[in-house]
């Protein structure tokens, strides 16, 4: 998997269970995380509900985690994305935790999220965000909208 965006996820010491290693449920919070942080780097960041792009108006529909080693300490977690599937409403996004450097793999799996409209109703991705993930697809991480002056 050739990681189109990469992000180093801290890890804080109340993540940890009784054995001192990472809680098997946090790792989907810092995916989730990652996928933020990557919508941020494409010029898409909100702190308002009502100011979220129509594109990041979506549910996840499924998480597949498969976990491989512990993170036994508070620090940070290398988090990597690549997008590997789009439907007209639906995207999936395989991801990779490591250690910092990338080495040591932690979990991998998908998630897929799907696209939905003010009703909560499934809806088709924008013409941008089709054309990022393509980009995402091949290893490429598009720049901010800001970036080409279409924001």
């Amino acid at each position: 998997m050739t990681a189109a965006f990469s992000w180093l996820s801290p890890v804080f010491f109340d993540e940890l269970d009784l054995n001192g290693a990472l809680h098997n449920s946090r790792f989907a919070v810092h995916v989730e995380r990652a996928q933020s942080a990557l919508f941020e780097r494409l010029g898409k960041s909100w702190s308002q509900v009502a100011d979220r792009d129509a594109d990041l108006r979506y549910v996840v529909r499924e998480l597949h985690m498969e976990f491989l080693a512990p993170l036994e300490s508070p620090g940070v977690m290398r988090i990597e994305l690549t997008a590997t599937r789009l439907g007209q409403t639906s995207a999936t996004y395989a991801f990779r935790c490591a250690d910092p450097d990338g080495d040591r793999l932690l979990a991998r799996g998908h998630r897929v999220i799907v696209k939905i409209d003010g009703t909560g109703r499934p809806a088709p991705w924008s013409r941008w965000y089709r054309d990022t993930f393509l980009a995402l697809a091949d290893g490429k991480l598009p720049p901010a909208e800001q970036e080409r002056g279409d924001g």
